[in-house]
């Protein structure tokens, strides 16, 4: 090859064409040709960068864009690419540093801004994402692309009316990528106002045009998910699986749906194929280290224990941490799953830090509110068939929910967040009653009573006795080391305060505090549901729960694991096993672990 810039380009040219015809190898060798000769071209570092990008080769390509950056500091472009690097890593300070840097070489470029509104959103950081995606609309308003991320972010911060008028002020071709994106967010918008079959319609339509897109089957089974659909999921997904094989983010979703269904044996089946195409994937071993052994498939076994966490992104040491936690649990190797853990829990918190005090702020508004005796809520008949479940994760709720769920009468409505939702949408009280029992009935079911598992409701107890005078509350609790050990090792995505012990611990004692002074006011509404009892003594403990509510009694509620429905919480593989109690007092191999929290509970020492 010739040392001069066109012979360069007209390489590149083949090796892009090489690439996109699916010849990797022959792609990649071209590109290695190039790079031996150390002719670092600008096109060249590129495109060989954008390579290894597509490719999922991150490393290579981070240090092509690294190496532009050096050779080429005024060029705009790697450090846009290098910020998504950075962003896929979960690194998302050094996304931001990158993309400041930018800014001040190139003030004026709009891209610039409309990568550091993606890198906010990413980290929800939504009115920064809305300031740096206006300054983009303002230097180039006519940019479609950027009206669209806009309404993303108006979406996250709960700007259902203006998102929706920005997207239907669009005008895009029905057949364009553009379309498809602006009808995605629209289907959003209708799962936010809990408009399933709406949503189901728009994404149904968008199947007749777009069957080429993954990303289609991906968001046809997140509703068929959050509508608790889970047969419909698994057909749109066995569909898009039949339409890109390869495709594992669809092949995972599969995976999940199949567990929360309580088909262990094909969710496991699923994860292990996954992993036998990409041995690598850490979503997979932290499934399957919830629920399988790995006796069958030692070769996986030894990757996932020989991976070196030291070398991984954040995610990954966070996924790979939990999953090796995992197995050298069931190996009862408790110091070395002590060890992995940590990790786990620590660059958790490194991406998300706790919001404990969100937790606490919002305990001690509703504590304290005083709410007027001239707010008439009437005892209708309509109130009693709510059943609040609330504690702290982890507490035995999804067994209790499913002895509950037992009862025909019975909908369980899971984790919903409909109280939280209507309490920040109105300081209306009468509206937020109302607000919530719409929510219910979009669930449309004609049973008669509908258990809200939603934990956290304990913070909203007064507003609970207030507006649901008929309904029940059951304080679901266990053993605090059990319970504050278990919530520590689960990797909860949402939960953020969960990667602490000492927060997990302060939010555990402040919840029993809370509820204490709740059922001194509140009296025989809140029952006291102790988990340790039940799991010793079934018989005593679910009897002693199904007076309390003044059904009739059936042996049936000594089976839960008999229940077919769908379990969408950490416990959905557990929760299909008999009632047992192997799980009392495990806190105590974790006693090193647990030092600096277990001299507060001295009772249970």
């Amino acid at each position: 090859m010739k040392d001069n810039s066109l012979e360069i380009l007209k390489y590149i040219e083949i090796a892009k064409k090489k690439h996109k015809e699916g010849k990797i190898y022959e792609a990649n060798e071209i590109y290695k040709k190039l790079i031996n000769q150390k002719i670092y071209t600008y096109d060249l570092l590129i495109s060989y960068g954008l390579f290894n990008k597509d490719i999922n080769n991150l490393k290579t390509a981070k240090n092509l864009f690294i190496s532009s950056i050096k050779k080429y500091p005024s060029k705009i472009e790697p450090y846009i690419l290098l910020a998504e690097i950075f962003r896929r890593e979960n690194n998302f300070n050094d996304a931001l540093k990158t993309l400041q840097v930018a800014k001040n070489i190139e003030k004026q470029n709009p891209d610039v801004d409309y990568n550091l509104a993606i890198s906010y959103k990413t980290i929800k950081l939504s009115q920064e994402a809305l300031v740096s995606i206006d300054v983009a609309i303002n230097k180039k308003p006519e940019n479609q692309i950027y009206k669209i991320l806009k309404a993303d972010i108006l979406i996250d911060c709960f700007e259902d009316e203006k998102a929706q008028e920005l997207l239907l002020n669009l005008q895009l071709k029905n057949n364009s990528l553009l379309y498809f994106q602006r009808e995605i967010l629209i289907s959003r918008i209708f799962i936010n106002q809990k408009k399933y079959i709406q949503a189901e319609k728009v994404l149904l339509e968008l199947r007749k045009l777009f069957r080429k897109q993954k990303i289609l089957y991906l968001n046809l089974s997140d509703l068929y998910f959050k509508n608790k659909e889970l047969e419909k999921g698994i057909l749109i997904l066995k569909e898009g699986i039949k339409n890109f094989p390869k495709f594992i983010p669809l092949r995972f979703n599969l995976g999940i749906m199949y567990r929360n269904l309580g088909m262990i044996e094909l969710s496991i089946k699923t994860h292990i194929e996954i992993l036998l195409d990409d041995q690598f994937n850490s979503n997979s071993y932290y499934e399957l280290s919830t629920m399988y052994d790995f006796s069958d498939h030692n070769d996986l076994l030894k990757t996932l224990l020989n991976v070196d966490i030291g070398n991984l992104s954040q995610k990954e040491k966070i996924y790979f941490g939990y999953s090796k936690s995992n197995i050298y649990h069931q190996k009862k190797e408790y110091k070395k799953s002590s060890y992995f853990l940590k990790i786990a829990n620590e660059e958790k918190l490194k991406i998300q830090p706790s919001d404990i005090k969100r937790k606490f702020n919002t305990g001690e508004k509703y504590r304290n509110l005083k709410i007027g005796k001239n707010l008439n809520i009437k005892r209708t008949a309509d109130s009693n068939r709510y059943l609040f479940i609330v504690g702290m994760p982890r507490c035995g709720s999804t067994l209790l929910e499913s002895i509950l769920s037992l009862n025909p009468e019975v909908k369980d409505l899971g984790e919903v967040s409909f109280l939280e939702e209507s309490l920040q949408q109105t300081d209306d009280l009468l509206e937020v009653k109302n607000l919530y029992e719409e929510k219910v009935k979009l669930i449309n079911s004609k049973k008669k009573i509908f258990t809200d598992k939603n934990l956290f409701n304990f913070l909203y107890c007064p507003i609970i006795y207030k507006l649901f005078p008929m309904a029940r509350i059951i304080h679901c609790s266990r053993n605090p080391l059990d319970n504050i050990l278990s919530i520590y090792r689960t990797n909860f995505l949402n939960q953020s305060f969960s990667s602490s012990l000492k927060d997990i611990t302060d939010l555990y004692i402040y919840q029993m505090k809370l509820m204490h002074e709740y059922k001194r006011k509140f009296g025989s509404k809140i029952y006291s549901y102790d988990h340790d009892k039940v799991v010793h003594n079934p018989e005593v403990g679910i009897k002693n729960l199904i007076n309390w509510l003044d059904w009739k009694w059936s042996d049936k509620y000594l089976s839960p694991q008999k229940n077919k429905r769908s379990v969408f919480t950490a416990s959905s593989a557990q929760v299909r096993e008999k009632i047992n109690s192997l799980s009392s007092g495990y806190w105590k191999n974790y006693e090193d672990l647990l030092k600096p929290i277990s001299s507060l509970f001295p009772s249970y020492n």
